[in-house]
């Protein structure tokens, strides 16, 4: 007390109400909320001065002078300018008594305004980042979370608040085995009282699924004590598909390498696998290919052949085979050859067929070309040249996979193909799957009608065997008829 005046808070207003609602007092700061001066505000209503802030008070007055019980910290606001001009009080209101009567209501209000607007605009941030944040207590318990934190991991900040986060999303790894909470990083801000930085992780959203995350975590400091962490963290879900795939552009391209070097050091060895005919007579074989690795390793081709198309290299591989299955014809042995898609539509690959052949010296009736089904349908007008082409310098053509291509098979009349290969799918469970059992005998009739014949692959049981036989199955082959093996020892 300074002169015998009161200094408040000049943000502080305050106000006494009578039992008609009437201003009896109000100082020069709640007084600013109508722009009235406060002396001309005495008397009157609140209703009259500010109708737009009794709206929202009304009820509030009534209760205190009707229960004797004070109110406190309620929400008031009034345009200033215009709805986008707001002020925001926090309103309390008490009873004031004479003797036991309520004569009237003392109002206390604090400017609130700059404070809600700072909390608007973190809460305008916060909804708005792209990055997930939530807040733990000292126990690892939730405090906060924001709109992209529950977007991304589907749960409610409702649903988890107060619960450990730990229990919630973070007891698993990426691979679904558990994640001891002792050796989660997190535990560490708790416990050490240091930030971490974790470029790898993994947090379980509400469906079960995983989630990748990259975060950063940072502890909230009391004096010299830990009172909290916050993380911040986003879902790395794209970045490591990218990621992958520049690994898998990598790989490839260290195949070329490896591709390369066995082209140029003749590291490509073929394999063979006994084709039987199922009526009697002699047998032919598949030429299956392989690469040598550099400490003499077999590679099947699945690890390579994508490799070389996608690059370029199949062109020479299947140049090179051609010179090796003709090496072969030449020798009076039938084989069969693969051919990739790429070679089909290649307009010098019949005139290098045809002239190697003549080279050798080989009989072309001793060479079947094969090529998969979705090959020829990937540009039927091409297929049709090169079987047509094929044919016409006396080689036979074999489609492989067939039935896989879901075509309509209309280009059976138009294609002259000696053999439909039964895909290894309709003959690996072929005892067990009666649709598998109405596939093969649908395309032995097929091929029977067109003047092909079938080639089943994939048998690995007598009982399958049997069962090809009766359906009228031309040739077979399999690890039950026999297994690829090295060319030298064949």
């Amino acid at each position: 007390m300074l002169g015998g005046e009161i200094h408040v808070r000049q943000d502080v207003g305050f106000a006494f109400v009578d039992t008609d609602f009437r201003i009896v007092q109000l100082n020069r700061t709640l007084a600013e909320v109508s722009k009235i001066p406060p002396e001309e505000q005495v008397g009157r209503t609140i209703a009259e001065v500010v109708p737009e802030v009794w709206a929202q008070m009304e009820g509030t007055y009534r209760s205190v002078l009707q229960s004797g019980k004070p109110v406190l910290n309620l929400d008031v606001t009034r345009p200033r300018d215009g709805d986008s001009d707001r002020r925001n009080w926090l309103a309390s209101y008490y009873p004031v008594r004479v003797e036991d009567e309520v004569i009237g209501v003392g109002v206390i209000v604090l400017d609130v305004t700059e404070r809600e607007e700072a909390e608007d605009l973190r809460a305008a941030v916060m909804d708005n980042m792209v990055e997930g944040i939530y807040v733990l207590d000292t126990e690892g318990r939730l405090e906060f979370m924001n709109s992209a934190a529950q977007r991304m991991l589907g749960w409610s900040e409702e649903e988890l608040s107060g619960k450990s986060m730990h229990d919630a999303i973070h007891f698993q790894n990426a691979d679904g085995s558990p994640h001891p909470e002792r050796d989660c990083e997190l535990l560490k801000v708790r416990t050490e009282g240091r930030p971490v930085q974790v470029t790898h992780d993994a947090f379980t959203r509400k469906d079960g699924t995983i989630c990748p995350v990259a975060y950063s975590a940072a502890p909230l400091m009391s004096g010299a004590s830990v009172s909290g962490v916050v993380v911040v963290f986003r879902d790395t879900t794209v970045e490591q598909a990218a990621e992958a795939r520049a690994r898998r552009e990598l790989d490839a391209l260290a195949w070329v390498g490896r591709i390369r070097d066995a082209l140029d050091q003749d590291r490509l060895v073929l394999y063979s696998q006994p084709i039987v005919p199922l009526a009697g007579g002699q047998p032919s074989q598949e030429l299956l290919l392989r690469m040598v690795g550099q400490d003499g390793e077999i590679i099947p081709p699945g690890s390579f052949l994508p490799v070389a198309e996608k690059y370029g290299l199949i062109g020479e591989i299947d140049r090179w085979v051609i010179g090796q299955a003709i090496r072969l014809a030449a020798s009076g042995q039938r084989v069969e050859a693969n051919l990739s898609a790429a070679s089909v539509g290649n307009v010098d690959l019949l005139p290098l067929i045809e002239r190697e052949l003549r080279d050798a010296h080989a009989d072309p009736a001793n060479l079947v070309f094969e090529i998969t089904e979705t090959a020829l349908m990937e540009d039927i007008e091409i297929g049709k040249v090169f079987a047509h082409g094929l044919t016409g310098i006396g080689c036979q053509l074999a489609l492989d996979d067939f039935g896989t291509g879901f075509g309509s098979f209309t280009y059976l009349k138009s294609v002259p193909v000696s053999y439909l290969k039964i895909d290894i799918d309709f003959v690996r469970d072929l005892k067990a799957n009666s649709a598998n059992q109405v596939l093969v005998k649908a395309i032995v009739g097929l091929a029977e009608g067109f003047g092909c014949q079938t080639i089943a692959e994939g048998v690995e049981d007598a009982e399958t065997l049997v069962l090809l036989q009766g359906y009228g199955v031309d040739f077979a082959q399999g690890f039950h008829l026999g297994r690829p093996v090295p060319i030298e020892a064949s």
